[in-house]
C-alpha cells in the first residue's frame, strides 16, 4: 500500500462542492462520481515515462498500419488482414484500405494503464477515448482548490486537440459528431466544442442526422440559420456501429473525394485489442524490430502484457500455444482452458473490438471471480464468437493499493479509502509527435476488480509528484 500525502492534505469540501456544480452545470455530472480534494500524483508516474509511453504507441499504431497493408498483400504475413479483419463488413475494409487516407493515424491516442508495483500494464488503446471534455473541465475546474501543476497544464486538453485538427486542416471547420451508441458522452463534447468554438475555430457538436449537404460538400446552420460549411469531422462513434449512422454514406462519398477530412479514420484493424496478441507474435519479432525503434521496443515489450487470440482451431500434435502457462504447465492449446482451477484460472477473456461487447468492462470476464461452469462457458462463448468477435485472453493484472480521500456529496462528508489506479493519459499527434495533454486518473475501491468509471470512483486529473513529496 503507497499513502499519497498531496491528495490527502490539499484542497477543501467547499471548492470541492465549486467542482461539482461546475460540471452538472455543463451536464457532465449526470453519472456522479466521487470527487477529488485535488490532483492524483503516483510515484514513479512522471513526464518522461508518459512522454516516452506516448511516443511509443505512436510509432506501434504506424507499424501496425503498415503491417496490415502489408499483410494484405504478402502471402507470409496473410494472418494478419485474416485475424484483424474477421467480423468486418467488405465493403468497410474496402473502403478503410483506400489510399486516400492510407496514410491517416488516429490522432488522439488514449492508452488504459493499470498502476502495479512493476510499473504501469497496458489494457487497451482507444482511439476513440471518452474523456477528453470531462478531464479539461476537471483541471480548469481545480484551479482554485490548489489542484495546480497538472500533467498538460490548465488547457493542455484543449489547445491539445485544438493542434491536433489544425495539423489535419489548417484552417478547421468542425464539427464532433456523437452517435446514439455514444449519448452518455454527449454533453461533454458539447463542452469541448463550446470551448473550441470560443478559443480557436469554429466547431459544433451535431447528431449524425442533422448534417447538412450539397454537391459541394457538407455543412451545419449555426443559431441564426446561416450556413457553415464543414471540412473536418472528429468520428466519435465506433465503426461497429456505422449501420446506425445517418448520412454516413454521404460522409464517406465526400471522404474518399477529399472535400471532407474524418479522424480517426476509418481503419477497424487500429481499433482491435488484438493488436497486443501481433506485438507478442513469434512470428512477428523481426519485423516489430525493423520497424520500432529499440528504446521504444523496450517500453512496448514493458507495458504490453501476453495476449493471446482465443482462437479455437486445433494446435498441430506435437505444437502448443507460445507462452501460455498456468502455475508453470504448458498449455497446448486453448481446449485446455476449460477444466481450469480457481487458482489456474487468473486470466481475463475480453472481446477484442468492433462490438459493442468490447467498450469499457462489457464483456469482460475474469476467471477466478467465476465457478467452474460459468468460467467453462465463457471459454466456449468466446471460441463461439471467434468467426465474427473474436475475444482475446490475457493474465490477470494485480493493481497497486493507494490511500485517497473524496469527498462525497451524498453524506456531505470527506472519506479516505484503499484504491486501484488506473491512468488514462491523452496524446495529440502532430507531426509525428505525441504530444501529453493531460491524463484522467481513476481510482476504484480496493474490492473492485476492474477500474472504470463508476459512482464509487474517484475522477481527478493526474499530476507530477512534487519535489517535496520524494523526499
Amino acid at each position: 500500500m503507497t499513502s499519497n500525502p498531496e491528495m490527502m492534505a490539499s484542497g477543501f469540501p467547499g471548492a470541492t462542492v465549486d467542482t461539482a456544480r461546475f460540471l452538472e452545470g455543463k451536464g457532465l455530472f449526470e453519472k456522479p462520481f466521487r470527487l477529488p480534494l485535488s490532483t492524483i500524483s503516483i510515484p514513479g508516474l512522471d513526464q518522461n515515462l508518459l512522454e516516452n509511453i506516448g511516443q511509443a504507441l505512436f510509432e506501434f499504431y504506424r507499424a501496425l498500419d503498415a503491417l496490415y497493408r502489408k499483410s494484405s498483400v504478402e502471402p507470409s504475413l496473410s494472418f494478419v488482414a485474416e485475424i484483424l479483419d474477421r467480423g468486418k463488413p467488405r465493403e468497410l475494409v474496402e473502403f478503410a484500405r483506400s489510399k486516400r487516407f492510407r496514410q491517416d493515424l488516429p490522432g488522439i491516442i488514449r492508452p488504459d494503464l493499470l498502476i502495479t508495483p512493476a510499473g504501469p500494464v497496458l489494457t487497451e488503446m482507444d482511439s476513440v477515448p471518452g474523456g477528453v471534455g470531462l478531464l479539461h473541465a476537471l483541471t480548469r475546474s481545480m484551479r482554485d482548490i490548489g489542484g495546480t501543476g497538472a500533467f498538460g497544464g490548465t488547457d493542455g486538453m484543449l489547445s491539445g486537440f485544438a493542434s491536433m485538427i489544425r495539423s489535419q486542416r489548417p484552417d478547421p471547420s468542425l464539427v464532433i459528431l456523437v452517435s446514439d451508441e455514444s449519448h452518455d458522452y454527449r454533453a461533454e463534447m458539447h463542452y469541448l466544442s463550446d470551448c473550441l468554438d470560443a478559443d480557436h475555430f469554429p466547431s459544433a457538436c451535431l447528431h449524425p442526422r442533422d448534417i447538412q449537404f450539397d454537391g459541394e460538400g457538407i455543412f451545419r446552420r449555426d443559431s441564426s440559420g446561416k450556413m457553415v460549411r464543414i471540412n473536418i469531422i472528429y468520428r466519435f462513434f465506433e465503426l461497429f456501429d456505422l449501420p446506425n449512422i445517418p448520412k454516413i454514406d454521404i460522409l464517406q462519398y465526400f471522404v474518399k473525394g477529399g472535400k471532407l477530412k474524418v479522424t480517426p479514420p476509418f481503419k477497424p484493424w487500429l481499433e482491435e485489442k488484438l493488436g497486443m496478441a501481433l506485438w507478442h507474435h513469434h512470428r512477428l519479432s523481426d519485423y516489430w524490430k525493423g520497424a520500432i525503434r529499440d528504446s521504444l521496443r523496450d517500453i512496448l515489450d514493458q507495458i504490453i502484457p501476453k495476449t493471446w487470440p482465443l482462437d479455437p482451431t486445433p494446435v498441430p500434435s506435437g505444437a502448443a500455444i507460445v507462452g501460455l502457462e498456468v502455475k508453470g504447465r504448458k498449455l497446448l492449446d486453448f481446449q485446455a482452458l476449460i477444466g481450469l482451477t480457481q487458482k489456474e484460472r487468473e486470466l481475463i477473456i475480453k472481446p477484442s473490438g468492433f462490438s459493442p461487447e468490447s467498450w469499457g468492462s462489457r464483456g469482460v470476464v475474469i476467471g477466478h471471480d467465476l465457478s467452474e461452469e460459468d468460467w467453462n462457458r465463457s471459454v466456449m462463448d468466446a471460441f463461439n464468437a471467434w468467426p465474427l468477435t473474436p475475444h482475446i485472453l490475457q493474465p490477470f493484472v494485480r493493481t497497486s493499493l493507494y490511500e485517497f480521500s473524496c469527498f462525497d456529496i451524498g453524506t456531505d462528508s470527506v472519506e479516505s479509502g484503499l484504491y486501484r489506479v488506473r491512468a488514462c493519459p491523452y496524446y495529440f499527434v502532430r507531426s509525428e509527435k505525441a504530444t501529453l495533454g493531460g491524463v484522467l486518473m481513476t481510482a476504484c475501491p480496493q474490492d473492485k476488480k476492474i477500474i472504470h468509471g463508476m459512482s464509487d470512483a474517484i475522477l481527478a486529473p493526474g499530476a507530477p509528484v512534487r519535489l517535496e513529496m520524494s523526499l
